[in-house]
């Protein structure tokens, strides 16, 4: 089956569902598989299930072999699924639901790519579960620590697209430098592209980030270095200095050339 055949079926079961006819609540074994074409829960590889109005899907767990889900738009507040159930699943979409916790993702180690935007998630730590993930979309959140949430994309080396905006986090005046630094492979951060030489700029800033909150340490021009001969663009979101009016920092500008 191709994809456009599945988004068929969950066209098809969208519109039964605004007519009120098998509109479900909870994911039954018999739906799973109308709803992917197969006959046994271990031959389904990909599913379908957006705006079913499903408040619960833990039947998901019987298909073993799947490599694709889509669970968005429905009214999840959570996935029980076993660790490891699904250990194929490389793309899951739950977006548009109200979950408050990603801790299901210890279901599916293998995942690639992860979307679940508009909920109401709290913390990205069940990222580290995933070792292989290359996209996350986690917009639009209630995530308010920006040190807790890069926490764990430290450890994602494969991580090359992130989609964290909209979420209280996004306020801190260091945002963009702080996550490019913390994603080592990162291409692509709130759809816009990680520009060459934006990622020492970045660690440059992290680095200023760090110092402070370890040792208070003051913001110097000596912490944001440029290359002889280079023309480097300004920092991203330049931290706010707290010595500029002192007279040590007033008499050094004074002697510079």
């Amino acid at each position: 089956k191709t994809q456009v055949e599945e988004g068929e079926r969950g066209w098809l079961a969208r519109e039964r569902g605004k007519k009120g006819v098998d509109r479900m609540s909870a994911l039954t074994q018999e739906m799973l598989l109308e709803f992917s074409g197969e006959e046994k829960p271990q031959d389904v590889r990909m599913v379908v299930l957006r705006g079913m109005g499903l408040t619960d899907a833990a039947t998901l767990a019987l298909a073993s072999n799947l490599t694709s889900v889509s669970l968005s738009h429905n009214s999840l507040t959570a996935l029980p699924l076993p660790a490891s159930s699904l250990p194929s699943l490389t793309e899951l979409n739950v977006n548009y639901n109200q979950l408050s916790s990603l801790s299901f993702l210890a279901a599916c180690p293998t995942l690639h790519r992860l979307f679940a935007a508009r909920n109401t998630l709290t913390s990205l730590a069940p990222l580290e579960a995933c070792a292989e993930l290359h996209a996350v979309c986690v917009s639009g959140n209630s995530l308010e620590d920006l040190g807790g949430c890069l926490a764990p994309l430290k450890r994602l080396t494969a991580l090359e697209e992130l989609e964290l905006d909209g979420n209280p986090c996004g306020a801190h005046p260091s945002y963009r430098a702080l996550c490019v630094d913390a994603a080592p492979a990162l291409r692509m951060l709130d759809a816009e592209a990680v520009l060459p030489g934006e990622r020492e700029r970045a660690r440059q800033v992290a680095k200023f980030e760090g110092r402070a909150v370890e040792g208070g340490s003051f913001y110097t021009h000596s912490d944001i270095q440029v290359p002889v001969g280079g023309s480097a663009p300004r920092p991203l979101r330049r931290p706010t200095t707290s010595h500029a009016h002192t007279s040590a920092y007033q008499a050094a500008q004074a002697r510079a050339p």
